[in-house]
C-alpha cells in the first residue's frame, strides 16, 4: 500500500525507509510534536517500529492512534493512514494489539534516543530526499549543507576495512611523474602523494573542496577545483589517470561524466572507476525474495551492474583491463534481515575480514562494490 502512495505524500517511517520514497521525515524531535494546525493529522502516512516504541515521545504516538487509521500491523511495523476510508486492520490483529500494549506501558518521556542513518552524519536533519529527485542546484545545496554538516563518517568496523580497501585501489594511481586528476573528490584527506605528482581534486560542492584543502595543506602537488563532474577546468588529455572513485552512483549524468573522463586522459591513460553494484549479493537475495532492486544509499542517482559499466567505457573508448570486488553485505538492505543483523555484524571483526575476503574472491559480478581500472584506447572514439 506504501508503493502506492502518492509521490507527494508526508510520510514519517524510520531511516531505513527512506529508498521507499522521495521525501521522508524521519523520527527526530522537530517531527515527533506533530499535531496538524487544522486539528488533523500532520502526516499522510505513519510507519512505527515496535522496537523504538522506547525513543518516541508517547503523547506523539497517542496522538497518531487517535486521529489516524492502522492499515497493517506484523511483528516488527504497524503503519498508519491519515486518509479518509483507509481500510482497517482487524481490532483483534494480535500484532496491533501487541503495539497498544507496548504503548500503553510507556512512560511519558523517551527513554533512549534514535538512532540514524548507519555511517551518515545527519543529526537532526528532518527529512530524508533522494538526491536523483532534485534539479542540479538543489543537489549542490544539499551537499553543501551535509558536508558542512560532518559529511560523510565511517564509524563501524565494517566502515573502516571497506575505506582501507578503497584507498588501496586509489593509492596505487599515484605513481611518481604522473598527472592524476580526481573527480567527485569529496572532503576526504588525499593520500601521501609520491614526488613530482600533479594531483587535480575536483568536486561540485565548495564545502567539500574547501575541507578537502584543508587536509591536504601540507601536500605538495595538490591542486583543488570547484567543478561539475561532467564539465572538469582542464585541459584535454593532460593527465595519465583519472580517478573516479565512490561517486559514479552520485552524479545526475554518468554518462556524461565517462566521456569527461575520456576527454582529460592522454591516450593509453588509465582510469580507475569503482560502482555500487546493482547486482550485489544482498541484491539478488532481496530479489529472490520478492522485493525490487532498491538503491543503498539516499545520496545516490543510479546504481549499476558490471554490464552496463562496460558498455559505458566501451562507448567513450575504454577497454577493461582489470577488475575487482569489494566486500560481501549479503544483508545490507534486505527487508526483515538488514535491521537484525548489519548493527552486530558491521561491529563483528571476524566476520568483517570474512566478508571482506569473501567480496575479493566473488570478484566485480557479485561484490558489493565493483572496482575497474580500464584503458583508453590509442585512438579514441565515442560510438
Amino acid at each position: 500500500m506504501l508503493d502506492t502512495a502518492d509521490r507527494g505524500a508526508r510520510v514519517l517511517a524510520p531511516d531505513l525507509f527512506w529508498w521507499r520514497f522521495p521525501a521522508l521525515w524521519r523520527f527526530v524531535p522537530a517531527n515527533l510534536t506533530a499535531t496538524a494546525t487544522d486539528g488533523g493529522a500532520a502526516y499522510d502516512w505513519v510507519v512505527v517500529h515496535k522496537g523504538e516504541l522506547p525513543a518516541i515521545p508517547r503523547p506523539f504516538l497517542e496522538h497518531v492512534v487517535a486521529t489516524m487509521t492502522p492499515v497493517l500491523a506484523n511483528e516488527v511495523f504497524v503503519v498508519f493512514a491519515a486518509q479518509a476510508g483507509a481500510r482497517v486492520i482487524e481490532p483483534g490483529s494480535p500484532h496491533l494489539r501487541s503495539f497498544l500494549l507496548a504503548l500503553a506501558r510507556l512512560p511519558p518521556v523517551p527513554a533512549m534516543e534514535l538512532a540514524a542513518v548507519s555511517d551518515r552524519v545527519l543529526e537532526t536533519s528532518p527529512t530524508l530526499r533522494q538526491f536523483g529527485t532534485m534539479t542540479p542546484r538543489e543537489a549542490r545545496a544539499a551537499q553543501d549543507e551535509f558536508q558542512a554538516a560532518g559529511g560523510y563518517v565511517y564509524p563501524t568496523e565494517r566502515d573502516r576495512v571497506y575505506y582501507r580497501e578503497l584507498c588501496g585501489h586509489r593509492d596505487r594511481f599515484l605513481r611518481p611523474g604522473t598527472r592524476v586528476v580526481d573527480i567527485s573528490t569529496g572532503a576526504f584527506p588525499a593520500a601521501p602523494v609520491p614526488p613530482d605528482v600533479t594531483l587535480v581534486r575536483s568536486d561540485f560542492s565548495a564545502v567539500a573542496v574547501h575541507q578537502a584543502a584543508r587536509h591536504d595543506r601540507d601536500l605538495p602537488g595538490v591542486v583543488h577545483v570547484v567543478a561539475d563532474a561532467s564539465v572538469v577546468a582542464v585541459a584535454s588529455e593532460a593527465f595519465d589517470a583519472v580517478l573516479f572513485v565512490d561517486s559514479i552512483e552520485h552524479v545526475l549524468d554518468a554518462d556524461a561524466v565517462v566521456h569527461e573522463c575520456a576527454r582529460v586522459l592522454r591516450p593509453g591513460g588509465e582510469l580507475l572507476l569503482t560502482f555500487s553494484n546493482r547486482n550485489s549479493l544482498n541484491q539478488l537475495l532481496s530479489r529472490a525474495l520478492g522485493y525490487p532492486t532498491f538503491l543503498t544509499n539516499h545520496q545516490h542517482v543510479r546504481e549499476f551492474s558490471f554490464d552496463e559499466i562496460v558498455a559505458m567505457l566501451d562507448r567513450d573508448g575504454f577497454d577493461v583491463v582489470d577488475t575487482a570486488g569489494i566486500e560481501l553485505r549479503p544483508y545490507w538492505g534486505v527487508p526483515g534481515i538488514d535491521h537484525v543483523l548489519r548493527d552486530t555484524l558491521d561491529e563483528d571483526a571476524e566476520m568483517v575480514a570474512v566478508l571482506a575476503e569473501l567480496g575479493r574472491r566473488a570478484g566485480i559480478e557479485y561484490a558489493y562494490v565493483g572496482v575497474v581500472t580500464a584503458r583508453k584506447r590509442e585512438v579514441a572514439t565515442r560510438r
